[in-house]
């Protein structure tokens, strides 16, 4: 397995568990957004081929959309910990820096924008492990049945549990139901990625497959 396929797996197994926070543990969020920080850093620096070719080439639409997610994911995955150690408890407190309130609010915002994103960019370079996957047919069909499957429950999930409320800052607090075992929530978020990754990839490759079958 690739350095850069441990750290993107490692930032996608990081991301539902950081969306747990007070069902986790408030500490271990702390490390693990310190975490998600350092690989999204190191994630940078092992595609840095990919930044210099940012001003090459032809900007087709797809592309287009494909950097605008990119730029935002990266504004939005720099800010995170700002606002967050803005409001420590536990591994930042020697900062004491002011404005916990309002960081907060801002903090939980940029965390779904950036859950969502970051699930859209991933789905958008999936391109090699569906030509994989589709070198067998039965497997093919298998995977897609499961993935809209999970799709259409993170459909549900994405408004059951109000992401839209928590991007749009209509919802300035985080709510938990403490009596909901932590993996069940986890198991939610997870479709939710599952939903965005196969946005991200639509919006890439299904253009293509239309085209193919107009010829």
């Amino acid at each position: 397995m690739s350095r850069r396929t441990i750290v993107d797996i490692s930032m996608i197994v990081l991301m539902p568990l950081l969306m747990a926070y007070s069902l986790i543990g408030e500490t271990f969020h702390e490390v693990a957004g310190t975490a998600m920080l350092v690989l999204f850093i190191v994630h940078h620096v092992i595609n840095r081929a990919s930044l210099k070719a940012v001003g090459r080439g032809k900007y087709t639409p797809k592309r287009v959309l494909r950097e605008a997610v990119n730029v935002l994911l990266f504004v939005f995955m720099i800010l995170q910990p700002l606002t967050g150690i803005m409001m420590p408890k536990h591994l930042y407190t020697f900062l004491h820096i002011a404005g916990a309130a309002k960081a907060r609010q801002i903090h939980l915002c940029l965390a779904y924008w950036g859950f969502t994103l970051m699930s859209l960019h991933a789905g958008m370079h999936m391109g090699s492990l569906v030509v994989k996957i589709k070198a067998d047919k039965v497997r093919a069909r298998v995977v897609a049945t499961m993935v809209a499957a999970i799709s259409l429950y993170g459909v549900y999930v994405f408004i059951n549990r109000g992401f839209a409320g928590y991007m749009l800052m209509t919802q300035k607090f985080a709510f938990y139901d403490f009596g909901e075992p932590a993996v069940l929530f986890v198991l939610d978020y997870i479709t939710v990625i599952v939903l965005f990754m196969l946005i991200g990839w639509i919006t890439q490759r299904g253009p293509r497959i239309v085209e193919k079958k107009q010829l």
